[in-house]
């Protein structure tokens, strides 16, 4: 037998023989010596206790792959139980899209049912990064949104459906209805926007502010799936945008148009810049017709590309963004008169049949009150009662009266005829215009108020200031026997839910002052445009009518004063009333009460292709001296 050994590699320190028998069998009596023979110096016990795994390396496997897997299941369950609706958003962001439909604004109609105010369709593009001037999104047309389509412009996945506003009458309404313009940051802060969102387009001005909450519709939209490019593959779920509501406004559009060809060709004409027009019902307080001047174009504000336009109309020095109806303050002149013979009568001490003797100028201590007519061509009335003193505007004769009854009747009838307060037109921008008295004047100006304070006011002058809304007011007001309306613009509104809700008229005041005064200043109103009266442009016209001119100093450098006529008409039933103001214009009665001698002809024409005429020659030279 021979004997070979073969090493078993470095991990073990035996060998292994390898043994050649030459018999085929090989046999030991004890039971172990094959081990020896084999695996020389084998130790059973100590291959045993060699075999054996250390607990401590066991524990520290199992402790390593513990902590592993827990670390997984923690994973995991954050993963799933606690970011799994994020993590389910996020997944479903990228299939799945939210596309808004904007609902259309509401129409605006004016009372005949032409329309003022109309939605067309567009498109919003969303500016994921907004810039400087913090807009994030712009209308685009329908075929600018077509054209990103086309070329996978990947702006296209941030088109929205939406609508711009239109606005027909363009500058002729813009003082009525406003225009909309895109949400600022710092509405978004207000309760009452709580519900928009950055890009939103709102009501800013006029109609479109005051009726916001009726004209705004509901959004609709659609959630779409897409694929890894973007495009939609199917629609998941829809809802339709609910339109706003339609509002019918009292305004007469044909009125509109009218008035505002009148004033803007009068001020081209005449080099002026501002104005103001408003017409009503004097017996409902509706506006027939508003406009101001400067005006400005709607349509400007509802799409970007306008944004040099707008800058222009912001930055102008006249102010066409002013309503100068309801927010421009002026003093009311002569128009004022129609107060302090109210405040006259009612007190007791003056009656229809008092008269006071003009002499031109009346002096209180040292200093001195003259009569505009005096002042201009040297003449005087002699003795003239309120009737005539309306007729003339007879400044000697409010002076006297002013003096008798005192201040305290000549302010208390103003706040009753709101004026100082607002009437509360349905417009934004309504301000409240000022009567003065002594505790206003020792606060500003730290003085007592003294008599000739008094007397200013009594002729509109000093520092009382009204709005030509508060003077249309107080015309109003005798026309329709002692009652004042509050001034309306919204006539009814179209809704889903209802067909029409009509708006009533709404009596501000009334019963005042006995109708027998009321009808006194009637009278005297009607004799201004009459002959021997200040309004001579009326001299001719073959409606009857009432009014009062007014011019107002200002304080100009140059002497200019504002130029107003207020009037109504029929006087013997009145249907329309109406007041005009020119800034700087000049005397009342020959520049304001022309525009609205030419708006009375319109109007109470039957047919507009075949006006009324005048019955006489126009008035010459020798009747505008009379005028004021």
């Amino acid at each position: 037998m021979k004997r070979k050994k073969r090493s078993l590699g470095f991990v073990f320190s035996d060998s292994v023989q390898k043994i050649n028998l030459k018999t085929k069998s090989y046999k030991n009596d004890q039971e172990d010596d094959w081990k020896e023979q084999l695996i020389p110096n084998f130790d059973s016990e100590h291959s045993q206790e060699g075999s054996e795994i250390n607990p401590w390396k066991i524990t520290t496997v199992q402790t390593v792959l513990l902590v592993i897997f827990f670390m997984l299941f923690v994973r995991i369950f954050h993963l799933q139980i606690v970011s799994g609706k994020i993590n389910k958003e996020l997944a479903d962001g990228n299939r799945i899209q939210i596309k808004i439909t904007h609902a259309p604004r509401g129409v605006i109609f004016d009372r005949n049912g032409k329309i003022l105010a109309a939605a067309s369709p567009a498109f919003r593009l969303i500016d994921e990064d907004p810039p400087a001037d913090g807009k994030k999104s712009r209308l685009i047309s329908r075929e600018q949104a077509l054209e990103l389509e086309v070329k996978n412009d990947p702006r296209a996945q941030h088109l929205e459906v939406d609508n711009v506003r239109t606005y027909p009458m363009s500058e002729m309404m813009a003082h009525v209805i406003g225009y909309v313009g895109e949400i600022s940051p710092q509405q978004l802060l207000s309760e009452s926007y709580s519900d928009y969102r950055l890009g939103d387009r709102v009501g800013q001005e006029g109609i479109e502010a005051q009726y916001e909450r009726y004209l705004r519709g509901k959004d609709g939209g659609e959630i779409i799936e897409v694929d890894s490019t973007g495009k939609k593959v199917r629609t998941l779920r829809k809802n339709s945008p609910i339109p706003g509501q339609n509002i019918y406004l009292t305004i007469d559009s044909d009125l509109q148009k009218k008035i505002y060809e009148l004033m803007d060709n009068y001020l081209k004409e005449s080099g002026g810049c501002c104005g103001a027009v408003v017409v009503s019902d004097p017996n409902s307080g509706q506006i027939l017709a508003l406009a101001s001047f400067p005006s400005f174009n709607p349509n400007f504000f509802t799409k970007s590309e306008y944004e040099d336009k707008i800058a222009g109309v912001l930055s102008d020095p006249n102010f066409p963004i002013l309503n100068r109806v309801t927010g421009g303050t002026y003093p009311p002149g002569s128009t004022f008169k129609i107060v302090s013979s109210l405040a006259a009568l009612d007190s007791g001490k003056i009656t229809p049949e008092t008269t006071f003797l003009d002499n031109g100028v009346l002096y209180l201590g040292t200093f001195k009150f003259s009569n505009w007519y005096f002042n201009q061509y040297g003449r005087t009335e002699g003795a003239v009662n309120l009737v005539k003193a309306l007729r003339r505007s007879n400044d000697i004769y409010f002076y006297e009266a002013s003096i008798k009854i005192g201040k305290e009747p000549i302010i208390d009838w103003a706040k009753k005829l709101y004026l100082g307060k607002k009437l509360g037109i349905d417009l934004p921008t309504e301000v409240e215009g000022l009567v003065p008295d002594e505790e206003w004047k020792i606060k500003t100006f730290d003085t007592i108020w003294y008599p000739g304070d008094t007397l200013h006011m009594a002729i509109g002058q000093g520092f009382v200031l009204s709005t030509p809304l508060q003077i249309l007011g107080i015309t109003s007001y005798i026309a329709a026997n002692g009652e004042l309306y509050k001034p309306q613009l919204l006539d009814k509104i179209e809704s889903r839910d209802f067909l029409a809700r009509d708006f009533d008229p709404q009596i501000l005041t009334s019963k005042l002052i006995s109708e027998n005064h009321i009808k006194t200043i009637q009278e005297g109103l009607e004799q201004v445009p009459a002959s021997g009266g200040t309004a001579w442009p009326f001299f001719t016209f073959p409606i009857a009518t009432a009014g009062k001119t007014g011019t107002a100093e200002y304080g100009d450098p140059d002497d200019k004063t504002h130029a107003w006529y207020t009037a109504y008409g029929p006087s013997d039933n009145p249907k329309i009333a109406m007041t005009v103001l020119i800034e700087g214009g000049g005397e009342g009665s020959s520049v304001a009460a022309p525009i609205v001698k030419e708006a009375f002809r319109w109007y109470f024409s039957e047919d507009k292709n075949n006006l009324i005429k005048d019955v006489y020659t126009p008035a010459t030279d020798s009747g505008r001296t009379l005028g004021e």
